[in-house]
């Protein structure tokens, strides 16, 4: 790739940005562990790293005012001489432990790459902790990047906070509630305003549970009386299939993508799945019909302005551009480091807008990009608006909770709101782990 950008009718669908030396934009919006381990409540991490890996995550969480939810553990070069790994993980924990004004009821101890590197015993220790603090769970965490492809750390660590629920018998009467599911695997909560299946279950009765809207650790545990798990990401799909086997539980991913067949097929076996009746064909047309205003009257704003997408806002930046572009948008360009959406799409979207750019926003070559532009680009995700250098944007990451007819419509309310209202782009992509706040 000569350029910044390739055209996406020159590419191929087996495209991956991992060219070796790569480019870190000052985008800091995604979250990482730090983030993901403040939703606990009632828990606290504990990182076991050396120095300069340390940095990092307490500058997260100092950003965050989070410093009661984390401590450290500094691994020196003393201690891989000595040997004695083991005994600074157990001795700092429990100081740890003693120093905190109150116990935690979650630690979460996340070790490092060393620790695999000197093979280090490390769930020695954890039953040594397990039996002296029984009233503490204790959850091995990993923040190791040698093992991001084989392991990657997120995924990881939403099926690591999730082994503290304990298996009932869900073949006794009043163990599982049959009116409580989970929405695991996800940062942001799915709203009954902005989420299809949040609002079908909620008119049914249901009660949801998802670990950024519990408020104590007690009702964090009752997700294991849950009948069923719903998930978006593929984030959860570790932490699913865990509680499935260990607990039985039964799980659902949804496609949240953006097309329509796929909402109302989705819908329907959630519904089969839970043993309720599905959404009448006539309510699912409305959805359909209510989002197809908004997407009109969006696009009818928009007339030409160019629009370029993201991929750390939606998890389906290719479907996005495919939908928009069918309605009468002007999407110019998509910002995307590998393909992981279907074939499917990629030749559909390669076939209807051939000229459409795909940029590499790790690819060295990004540096070459000419962000200035004339008149308004109208970017979806933080690294589109900082690469155009665009103060109208749609300011959100990982979906956020986004999904089906309704979240299309809260998505073009979004888009109208950036496109009339500039905002200070500088300022907010600086700031680590959009929307994160502290449980």
């Amino acid at each position: 790739m000569e350029k910044a950008f390739s055209r996406i009718r020159d590419m191929k669908y087996e495209y991956n940005a991992d060219i070796g030396l790569a480019y870190a934009s000052p985008v800091r919006g995604v979250w990482n562990i730090v983030h993901i381990g403040t939703l606990v409540p009632e828990g606290h991490q504990i990182y076991v790293c050396p120095t300069s890996c340390l940095r990092g995550v307490v500058l997260t969480t100092a950003e965050m005012g989070a410093m009661d939810k984390l401590s450290t553990i500094t691994v020196g070069e003393d201690n891989i001489l000595e040997g004695d790994m083991e005994e600074m993980l157990l001795e700092g924990t429990e100081r740890i432990i003693r120093e905190l004004p109150e116990k935690p009821r979650m630690m979460m101890i996340f070790t490092s790459c060393i620790h695999h590197f000197m093979a280090v015993n490390y769930r020695r220790v954890y039953k040594i902790l397990e039996k002296k603090y029984p009233e503490i769970d204790f959850i091995d965490c990993y923040m190791d990047p040698i093992m991001r492809r084989t392991a990657p750390v997120i995924p990881s660590l939403w099926r690591q906070m999730h082994r503290v629920l304990k298996p009932v018998d869900r073949s006794l009467p009043g163990q599982v509630d049959p009116k409580q599911v989970n929405i695991i695997g996800n940062c942001f909560p799915h709203r009954e305003e902005s989420c299809d299946l949040t609002a079908f279950l909620s008119g049914k009765g249901f009660r949801i549970l998802e670990l950024n809207r519990c408020r104590s650790y007690d009702e964090f545990l009752t997700e294991a009386s849950s009948c069923c798990n719903f998930l978006f990401h593929n984030h959860g799909v570790k932490a699913a299939k865990d509680m499935e086997i260990r607990l039985g539980m039964d799980w659902l991913k949804l496609r949240p993508g953006y097309n329509y067949q796929e909402y109302d097929e989705d819908i329907r076996q959630a519904a089969s799945m839970l043993g309720i009746s599905p959404p009448e064909d006539r309510q699912l047309a409305e959805g359909k019909e209510e989002a197809e205003r908004e997407v009109k009257a969006t696009a009818d704003l928009l007339k030409e302005t160019p629009v370029s997408i993201d991929y750390t806002a939606v998890d389906c930046p290719l479907e996005l551009a495919l939908y928009l572009i069918r309605h009468g948008f002007t999407v110019e360009s998509v910002f995307i480091d590998v393909f992981t959406e279907s074939r499917e799409i990629f030749d559909a979207l390669k076939e209807t807008a051939p000229d459409l750019k795909i940029y590499q926003t790790a690819g060295w070559n990004i540096r070459q990009m000419e962000r200035r532009h004339e008149g308004k680009i109208l970017c979806i995700g933080q690294k589109s608006a900082y690469f155009h250098d665009s103060d109208h944007f749609v300011n959100l990451v990982e979906n956020a909770g986004l999904y089906g007819y309704l979240g299309i419509k809260e998505l073009m309310r979004l888009i109208r709101e950036a496109y009339l209202e500039a905002k200070p782009m500088k300022d907010l992509v600086q700031v680590k782990g959009w929307g994160c706040s502290c449980s």
